[in-house]
């Protein structure tokens, strides 16, 4: 039971990287990871808020093949789409909503006596999510923002009530300084028919006016600005998959889990003010596949070795 928590406290960390804001809190939104529950990032010291608009997402991740401690070797394909609406309700109250969605294969190759790479096991899986945000400052140092989220996650028979995952959030932000603020989040979902909630905090410290280091769910981004347009990100976070599955064989209705820690750089580049085009790359330290039944008993957990990973991602501003 305690490792079923700490699993969905960490779902709830990774469903992405956010958008932007007006306060120091933490969002709801974005699959940096494709989970099932609201996502924490914070507005960079210094940003401006934005107004009313429309932010198209999209992007890729290729996961070269890695090889397990059972003798499977996996690889990953992710595509991903998604959009922001921010509505100004009335001065210093903004309103986001946005829509996500992110498909993904899986491609076994193992040995016949393990259980991953089954027929049609993971090779076609989809999380789909919807977000609503409601944020605003309540004086020059303070800010408040709250929230919720509804998303599916599973292959794509599996069943789609088991895979729906419902979240809330709500919590507070403070500029101690203009180059430093903190924000403190309270995350809740259900749990085997009780409701938590998980205090969740967070930073943004300005170094210089080059360098930058700040949270991102459970992890840090140390940013590099190399020019108004171009900067450099290192990025070390912990990211986690979850999958419900479909009544097919090996564990018919159970889950499937996907656990990664990547560390890797991302160079980003903004064209025209509106287009920002991001190439990401870098090596999962640690990775962990897991499956349990469909009454949350483990069936297996397997580790893989070291491997690299490439992607591209881009949004535009309307």
């Amino acid at each position: 039971m305690k490792k079923a928590f700490l699993l969905m406290v960490v779902s709830i960390l990774m469903a992405g990287r956010g958008m932007a804001q007006s306060t120091n809190a933490l969002s709801v939104v974005d699959i940096a990871s494709t989970t099932n529950a609201p996502a924490i990032r914070q507005l960079p010291l210094g940003q401006s808020p934005l107004g009313r608009g429309i932010e198209l997402r999209t992007g890729y991740r290729l996961d070269p093949s890695s090889h397990y401690n059972d003798g499977s070797d996996v690889t990953a394909q992710r595509f991903r789409l998604g959009a922001i609406v921010r509505r100004s309700i009335r001065p210093g109250l903004m309103l986001m909503g946005d829509v996500d969605a992110e498909y993904a294969a899986y491609s076994f190759n193992q040995r016949d006596d393990t259980i991953f790479g089954k027929s049609g096991f993971m090779q076609d899986a989809v999380t789909l999510r919807l977000g609503l945000m409601v944020m605003a400052p309540i004086n020059e140092k303070w800010g408040w923002q709250a929230g919720g989220s509804m998303s599916v996650s599973g292959e794509t028979k599996a069943d789609l009530w088991e895979a729906f995952n419902p979240a809330a959030l709500a919590g507070v932000s403070r500029i101690v300084s203009p180059d430093f603020k903190w924000s403190l989040t309270a995350v809740g979902f259900g749990f085997e028919g009780a409701f938590l909630a998980i205090p969740i905090p967070g930073f943004d410290w300005k170094m210089s006016e080059r360098y930058r280091l700040a949270t991102q769910g459970p992890g840090l981004n140390f940013t590099t600005t190399l020019s108004p347009t171009t900067k450099l990100n290192v990025l070390a976070r912990w990211e986690y998959r979850q999958y419900r599955l479909d009544d097919d064989p090996p564990v018919p209705g159970g889950k499937y889990y996907d656990q990664r820690y990547p560390v890797g750089l991302e160079l980003t580049r903004r064209f025209f003010h509106a287009l920002e085009v991001a190439l990401e790359g870098g090596c999962y330290v640690y990775q962990q596949m897991m499956i349990r039944d469909k009454d949350d008993n483990k069936v297996v957990t397997v580790v893989g070795d070291q491997s690299a990973y490439v992607g591209l991602r881009m949004s535009l501003q309307l």
